[in-house]
């Protein structure tokens, strides 16, 4: 809506609206922006919690001990592995995660801007973290990070053909 004298009228909330904006940008930034929110806090948590874990390897021993769970042993010695390795990485996990979820929020940024280069610099920083994780970790622990990469660059590939240069 428009005054007399062609000025918007800013408290009208249909005036902020883009009805043209592509819906599936949308709503993939805002999970975008939630998932990396929650990747920084949870490594943040992680960094510090690890501590704790590797504290509870002794008592893991005894629990791996118990005759109903011989089968699992070697479930519990890939498990404390895995811990370790946490443990003596947890720096560079964290580092790694911070910096990688940041550029996602970044390359995010730059698709709602409907920027192509947006796309690039989050599918590296989106496939950057799990791999590392791999590496440095274990298959096992960058499963789910490589699933979530995988479906999301999927999903904003999808939705390309919107992007400009």
């Amino acid at each position: 809506m428009s005054t007399p004298n062609n000025q918007k009228d800013y408290l009208q909330p249909h005036v902020y609206a883009n009805d043209n904006f592509p819906q599936g940008i949308k709503v993939l930034c805002i999970l975008t922006y939630v998932g990396s929110g929650l990747q920084i806090l949870g490594s943040v948590f992680n960094y510090f919690m690890v501590a704790y874990s590797v504290k509870q390897l002794e008592s893991m021993k005894d629990i791996e001990k118990q005759p109903a769970l011989k089968g699992m042993s070697s479930f519990f010695k890939w498990s404390a592995e895995s811990t370790l390795k946490q443990y003596e990485y947890r720096s560079v996990l964290l580092v790694v995660s911070v910096i990688c979820a940041v550029l996602c929020i970044y390359g995010a940024m730059q698709m709602r801007k409907l920027k192509k280069q947006g796309f690039v610099i989050y599918s590296i920083a989106e496939f950057a973290f799990p791999l590392i994780t791999t590496l440095l970790v274990g298959f096992v622990s960058g499963v789910f990070g490589l699933f979530v990469a995988v479906l999301f660059v999927i999903l904003y590939a999808t939705q390309r053909k919107h992007f400009t240069n």
